[in-house]
């Protein structure tokens, strides 16, 4: 059992003794701390965010959001899945027009002749995120952001979750949920992705002091349909 698994979970189910595993990006208590339904907050930039796989086992990361009032980055949606092309395509189209999406971000990395073939059909507007070379690189300035408080998650997102809290550099899959919420942030907040943070300490909680409480916001599939 301990062979089959990782370091984090070893220690939470073997020995009662749940903990941080070394490498990750962050920890399951910041992103707890980062949950956040409530506050009132009016999108300025609705997007949704793609990295593409080309099936397999691999997830094809994608992921919505918005850049609210706040200047913060608010992740609303996780549709990832393994899936095949004309499927990543379709879950991205379909979720851009259900949040009103102005932009779908997709990474370059991937081929930029295939994904606009995917998704041009159905969509009119795609700006490409050239995504620097290291998943993990590419991926702390994000991690970042979420300890000065300027991501928050608007929902319960386990699985994304799971994957920000436990994915590390040496895992053979590759981390679509991180790749495409990275990709959002970078679009929606490009001074993000203007260096790294190297190896940064693990974070615990966001460095900004306490939330204000405030009315609950409406329904956000409504409120940006209008």
């Amino acid at each position: 059992m301990k062979r089959k698994s990782i370091v984090r979970d070893w220690h939470s189910l073997a020995q009662r003794d749940p903990q941080p595993a070394e490498g990750v990006l962050v920890s399951e208590e910041l992103l707890r701390l980062l949950r956040d339904s409530t506050t009132k907050v009016e999108p300025q930039k609705i997007a949704v965010a793609v990295d593409p796989s080309g099936g397999g086992r691999d997830v094809a990361g994608v992921v919505g959001g918005f850049l609210g009032d706040d200047r913060r980055v608010w992740i609303t949606h996780d549709v990832s899945a393994a899936t095949s092309s004309a499927d990543w395509s379709t879950a991205a189209c379909r979720l851009a027009y259900e949040t009103n999406a102005a932009i779908i971000y997709v990474e370059a990395n991937y081929g930029c002749d295939m994904c606009w073939l995917a998704i041009r059909t159905s969509w009119e507007t795609l700006q490409l995120v050239t995504a620097k070379q290291g998943k993990l690189l590419r991926a702390e300035p994000v991690a970042q952001q979420m300890v000065q408080d300027r991501v928050r998650l608007r929902g319960l997102f386990l699985d994304l979750e799971r994957e920000w809290s436990t994915w590390m550099s040496t895992d053979p899959d590759s981390p679509g949920r991180i790749d495409a919420s990275r990709n959002l942030a970078y679009g929606l907040i490009p001074e993000a992705n203007k260096g790294a943070i190297v190896h940064a300490p693990l974070p615990q909680a966001p460095v900004t002091g306490s939330r204000q409480p405030s009315a609950a916001a409406g329904a956000y599939g409504r409120r940006i349909g209008k």
